[in-house]
Order: structure tokens, then C-alpha cells, then sequence
């Protein structure tokens, strides 16, 4: 399961997050967003919950193919910046 979600500091309860039980959070983070989100709380419970994390705003859109496993592809994985490798 994943979950998909902007990071805001009134949801995803620890308590919300065992029951759910996503493998995946993806936060949408849009460029110079004024809410500052994800909150840092919010976050790095995320990651206290051994859920893997993916911010738009640094892996770019991300592509879910689902079948017998959830497959994820992020666009700076496949389209790296040109300076990157450098």
C-alpha cells in the first residue's frame, strides 16, 4: 500500500500510519511551496515507521505500475540533470 500526501501537520497520526500500513509515502512538494511542507515531524515519522519516502520536489513525478509487486520509477532516476555525472 502507499500513500500519497503533502506533508501538513494535522494528519498521519503515528496512530493513523499503524493502522494503514503504507510501504510508500510520496509528498507532493511543489517548488517555493509557503506551508512548508512535509512538516519535519510528519516526515521523519514516515521513516520511524520504516516507510519509504519520496518528495516530488527532489525525484521529480513518480510513476507507480501496479501488479503482483508495486513497481516505482521516479523521473530524475530515469532523466537525470544534464550536470549530474559530471
Amino acid at each position: 500500500m502507499f500513500q500519497s500526501y503533502h506533508g501538513s501537520g494535522t494528519s498521519s497520526t503515528a496512530a493513523f500510519l499503524q493502522a494503514v500500513g503504507p510501504s510508500l509515502g510520496i509528498f507532493q512538494v511543489g517548488h517555493r511551496n509557503r506551508y512548508r511542507h512535509p512538516k519535519k515531524a510528519v516526515y521523519e515519522r514516515y521513516a520511524e515507521h520504516g516507510i519509504r519516502r519520496l518528495r516530488t520536489d527532489e525525484r521529480g513525478a513518480v510513476t507507480l505500475r501496479f501488479g503482483p509487486q508495486l513497481q516505482v520509477e521516479t523521473h530524475r532516476e530515469t532523466h537525470a540533470r544534464y550536470w549530474h555525472g559530471r
